[in-house]
Order: C-alpha cells, then sequence, then structure tokens
C-alpha cells in the first residue's frame, strides 16, 4: 500500500461520511473503508481527523496561475501552483492567433516531453482564434475558420487539445466542429453574436459547452416595446444538450444569476471554472505581473488594470470557486463538489476521474475544516502538502 488516509470525512455517493479511511495503492483507490478495521503496510500513513477528503479539484479554464501564464511559461510550474490550491487535473487555456499557437504548443510539449512532465494537465484548450469577439483580447488573435489552419494546429498538438471554442456564427464553423468532434476534442460555444438557430445548427454537429456563460454574450434587444425579448442566454438555460461554464468570482456574474443558471440547467450541466490569468491566487491589493503590467486585486472587483479600471479576468483559484459555491452559493459541500470536480470530469468524458470510489484514479485533495489544502495527491503521489492556508 503507498498512502493510506486514516479517519477522515470522506465524500463518498454524494455523501461525508466520517471516520473512513482511504487505501491508495499503484495510483488508484484501492478501497475506502470505515477506520479502525486495521491499517495495512503502507509506506505513508496520514491521520486527517477533522478533514475532509474530497476528489480533486478539475479547472477546465485556466490562461494564468500565480506568476505563471500557461501559453507562455513553465507548465510544470503551472501545474505545481494548481496542485496547491487542491487542482488535480486542468487545461492550460490559449488566446492566441493561429501563429502563436503553434510556437507556443510546440514549445509547450518540448518543455513538458508531451506532457508528460507534468501528469495533471489533460492537455490543452484553444480560446482563440475561432471566435467572434475578444472580450479582454485582442483582435489580432482572432482569424477566419479554415481546414488548413484547424489541422495545422490539431497536428502540431500531437492530438492534445481537448476543448477547442468557437463562435458557430462564424463561416465553416459546423465544418469545423464536426471535425473535431470526430477527433473527440469537446467544442465550446464561446465570444460569439450567434442567433439560437445558428446554435442549434451547431449542437446538431456536435457542440456541446458554453464558454463562461453570461460574459461576452449580447444582451437581448427589445424591438417590440412592451414585449420582453428572449435572448441566446434564455435559450440556453433550456437547453438539455448543453453543459454551461461559469466564472463563479461573484464579479463576472451577478451571483443572482447564477442562482438562477444552477435551478434551471441543475448540477450536473454546469461547471464552474477560473478563467483564470497572471496573478490569480495572489492576495488583494496591487500587484506588478512578470509582463510588467500593474493590476488591483480586490474580493469585491475582481483584476482590473490599473492604467484604465477595465477588468483584466479572473484572480480566484478553483478552491476559490469551491469556497464560493459553499459561501456565496448556498451550496453543500458534496453539491461544490460536483461544480468543481464530478461534472468537469464528465465534460471530458473522464470516466477515472471526479468523485471517490475503488478503483478510481487516485486524484484526491484533503481540506481542513476552514477548507484549506493540506494535501493534494495526484495519481496516487502526494504533490502538495502544506501547513498555510490560502487566501
Amino acid at each position: 500500500m503507498d498512502i493510506v488516509l486514516q479517519n477522515g470525512s470522506v465524500l463518498v455517493d454524494d455523501q461525508l461520511r466520517k471516520g473512513m479511511d482511504v487505501h491508495i495503492d499503484s495510483g488508484r483507490i484501492f478501497r475506502i473503508i470505515p477506520g479502525g478495521r486495521g491499517v495495512p503496510s503502507a509506506q505513508n500513513v496520514i491521520d486527517v481527523s477533522d478533514h475532509y477528503v474530497l476528489p480533486g479539484f478539475i479547472d477546465l479554464h485556466a490562461h494564468g496561475i500565480g506568476d505563471v501564464l500557461a501559453e507562455e511559461g513553465d507548465l510544470v510550474r503551472f501545474a505545481e501552483i494548481e496542485a496547491s490550491f487542491g487542482v488535480t487535473a486542468c487545461l492550460p487555456t490559449f488566446f492566441s492567433s493561429p501563429e502563436r499557437t503553434i510556437t507556443n504548443l510546440k514549445r509547450a510539449l518540448e518543455k513538458t516531453d508531451g506532457l508528460k512532465k507534468c501528469p495533471s494537465v489533460l492537455g490543452f484548450r484553444l480560446e482563440a482564434p475561432y471566435i467572434s469577439k475578444t472580450g479582454a483580447g485582442h483582435l489580432e488573435d482572432l482569424a477566419p475558420i479554415s481546414p488548413e489552419t484547424t489541422c495545422a494546429l490539431y497536428e502540431v498538438s500531437q492530438g492534445k487539445i481537448r476543448i477547442w471554442d468557437v463562435s458557430p456564427e462564424k463561416e465553416n464553423a459546423i465544418e469545423f466542429i464536426e471535425f473535431a468532434t470526430s477527433k473527440g476534442i469537446v467544442t465550446s460555444l464561446a465570444h460569439t453574436s450567434a442567433t439560437v438557430e445558428e446554435v442549434k445548427r451547431a449542437i446538431e454537429a456536435g457542440l456541446s459547452l458554453v464558454t463562461h456563460f453570461y460574459d461576452t454574450f449580447d444582451l437581448p434587444v427589445e424591438t417590440d416595446p412592451g414585449v420582453y425579448p428572449a435572448g441566446l442566454t434564455d435559450y440556453i438555460q433550456i437547453e438539455d444538450r448543453l453543459t454551461v461554464e461559469i466564472v463563479a468570482d461573484g464579479v463576472h456574474v451577478h451571483p443572482h444569476l447564477v442562482e438562477k443558471t444552477l435551478r434551471c440547467k441543475g448540477l450536473d450541466r454546469v461547471i464552474f471554472v477560473t478563467d483564470s490569468q497572471l496573478g490569480a491566487g495572489y492576495p488583494p491589493g496591487i500587484h506588478t505581473l512578470p509582463n510588467g503590467e500593474r493590476v488591483e486585486i480586490t474580493p469585491d472587483r475582481g483584476a482590473r488594470r490599473l492604467s484604465n479600471g477595465e477588468l483584466f479576468g479572473s484572480a480566484i483559484t478553483q478552491l476559490q470557486s469551491f469556497r464560493n459555491a459553499i459561501n456565496l452559493f448556498g451550496r453543500t459541500i458534496p453539491e461544490a463538489s460536483r461544480l468543481c470536480s464530478r461534472t468537469p470530469a464528465k465534460v471530458l468524458g473522464l470516466s477515472g476521474k471526479g468523485y471517490l470510489a475503488e478503483g478510481m484514479d487516485a486524484d484526491i485533495i484533503v481540506l481542513d475544516k476552514d477548507l484549506n489544502v493540506r494535501y493534494t495527491i495526484i495519481g496516487g503521489r502526494i504533490a502538495y502538502s502544506c501547513c498555510r492556508s490560502q487566501a
């Protein structure tokens, strides 16, 4: 036996069960049993009394963390920082032109030996170039959809693109969605001005995810005075074939809208993501990022550029998303775990991740009663342990 977690409150079958032991062997959960039945010989026995033992967080949308920008930085360091906030699986997210993305993919794969050096990195996510508007990005990062560009990006990624964002109103979008779906890539509705009919056609072609729901979506326009209009966001709420991402920092999306979405879609069709940028995880205050930009991070306003006050992006970690699910949106720990672990795993078809059971991957986090990370275990190995709390 490699690791035994002893006497914890373990999340099993959507319930927290107190006084349980988790036995980990060869990268998987060997068994979960009531404590006191004897501890097998193990390399590492950890007393987790008064702690929560949960599936590791999965973040499917992260541009940066701490001092690392995913597409230009050190992915091994990126994964290490993510692990310190309880993330056991993630998708570094790129937002660049095709040319820059090709360069960055090549470098990332070379430096990590095809991602072998950072096992929690499941692959890549491309938010650009196939979107219609940029949000906080740059127009030069966008490009027409073409088979040549698609194939070039897919081939250089060595088949490791897991999610690819698209605006379905763009020319050739349907053909692209069909191709990506045939390769096992999840396509996600993003940065769009599409009509409901255009989105319906995209769903028929294989579209299944919605990128940071509400953000960069157009508001419905009242064309008939006195008649309340319905827009794309209203349709998405009732479309069961779509799972939606939400940046759950309480800034990007008003808490009332998050609550509305949770009630309409249910926990099996909502995932919390960070959409985190450089500086995510930093404490509140004014920070100079590695790229020289100065930002102010505050709990109630997110991360904003000092130069113009513009929202720079999310500064939260997936640990904070989990806490917000409980403290801001009133969900239980099992429900918060579904939003941050189980449903993200379902979106990517990760049958061995997202919940704790015998035979599942040993991707596990241990949190104290204040929801601070004490241990992060990835593939049966301790990737992070700490005696201090995170902000």
